[in-house]
């Protein structure tokens, strides 16, 4: 039986026997494509197709970041070059997965559509979470756990594609495999994790963000702060990815070991 405190220990050694490369790596992808995206988003008017061309090659450079910090782990010897190599090329693979959930929420989605549409609300009332029936209260309650049971038992997809290179269909099937008789304790783990992220962050972000404004004030630019405000979440947010990617890149390895 595979133990959660095991794989932290195991995960805690690596980063910090491994920090030279996973903290540049983590800067250079994670940190930076967090960091870009959000500010195109501020710089830019709601629908400029230049801003959201700029917040996806971000989102999908920070999404390298994570399969290449994952090769690190899961290939030891490896240098950052051949990890990011690596985390490229499995890069359409993982899209692909992506698009094949995001099908499969759209149509868990259709009948509360199509349901409150026959009832007569209109989707643009800003009340109508109010008004909802308890029939569609209760679907979407059962569509959010769904979720996150699914999310709960794919937790190791990226470490599994980075590893395996699967066919799309067969990378999810062999990830809700490896996760069966395990999805109880890392449900506890991620959620606790989730707890401890949310508060270190607010604790953090308050620190960080209120020494930002000072330097923000005293630079007197408005768009400096939005920077700095940036950084101090990117950060944040990195330093928590960082974690959990090789937290689940070790549990895959143990899954996959059978230990």
């Amino acid at each position: 039986m595979v133990s959660m405190n095991a794989v932290w220990d195991e995960s805690a050694a690596f980063m910090r026997r491994e920090a030279h490369l996973l903290v540049p790596l983590a800067l250079a992808t994670l940190l930076l494509g967090n960091t870009v995206g959000t500010l195109a988003q501020l710089a830019a008017p709601r629908g400029d197709i230049v801003a959201s061309l700029v917040m996806i090659a971000g989102a999908l450079w920070s999404i390298i970041g994570q399969l290449a910090i994952a090769a690190l782990a899961l290939r030891p010897g490896s240098s950052v070059g051949e990890a990011l190599k690596l985390g490229a090329s499995r890069l359409g693979k993982l899209l692909v997965v992506a698009l094949l959930l995001g099908a499969v929420i759209f149509v868990a989605c259709l009948p509360l559509v199509f349901g409150l549409a026959k009832s007569g609300y209109n989707p643009a009332d800003p009340q109508i979470a109010a008004h909802l029936p308890a029939w569609a209260v209760f679907y979407t309650l059962l569509v959010i756990v769904i979720l996150f049971w699914v999310s709960v038992r794919l937790s190791v997809l990226n470490a599994l594609i980075v590893d395996r290179n699967p066919s799309p269909l067969a990378a999810l099937r062999e990830a809700f495999a490896l996760t069966r008789g395990v999805a109880a304790r890392l449900t506890l783990a991620l959620i606790l994790y989730a707890i401890v992220a949310f508060v270190v962050s607010l604790a953090v972000r308050f620190v960080l963000g209120s020494l930002f404004l000072v330097i923000a004030r005293g630079l007197n630019s408005p768009f400096a702060g939005a920077v700095l405000d940036a950084l101090a979440s990117g950060l944040v947010a990195t330093g928590f990815v960082l974690v959990a990617t090789v937290f689940l890149a070790f549990l895959y390895r143990r899954l996959s070991n059978g230990i």
